[in-house]
């Protein structure tokens, strides 16, 4: 009966561990971060976008992503967003940003002070 309760008790323990892990690990909890992130930053109107995470990419202790921001009054201007953010005991904090293209500075970068990127419309086709 004793072993009984102390595998019982590890399987409660082992399960608890690996759900905090399954929810740290998702789509949810980086978006959460990055959110948290922008709502920081004065020089972001964060309240007129729309985050979607397009892709997040697991490696222990270290998550990149890629976002798109959409304005909330025209989704079809929209700007991409590459995100690498550093695992912070319970959560994850954004450590680095680079426009999806590659090119120019972070607009939400630790420590940079430039204004975001215009957002920028979709190709459109020439047919």
């Amino acid at each position: 009966m004793r072993l009984l309760a102390v595998c019982l008790a590890a399987s409660v323990l082992s399960w608890s561990g690996c759900s905090r892990t399954n929810t740290l690990h998702s789509k949810e909890a980086v978006k959460s971060a990055i959110e948290a992130h922008l709502q920081q930053r004065a020089d972001v109107m964060y309240s007129a976008l729309t985050l979607e995470v397009q892709d997040v990419k697991f490696s222990g202790d270290t998550a990149l992503v890629q976002a798109t921001f959409r304005s909330k009054s025209s989704p079809q201007i929209a700007v991409g967003v590459n995100y690498e953010l550093h695992r912070a005991g319970d959560h994850w904090e954004v450590k680095r940003s680079t426009p999806a293209g590659g090119m120019g500075a972070s607009p939400h970068g630790a420590g940079s002070a430039s204004p975001p990127p215009a957002p920028t419309t979709a190709p459109q086709s020439s047919h």
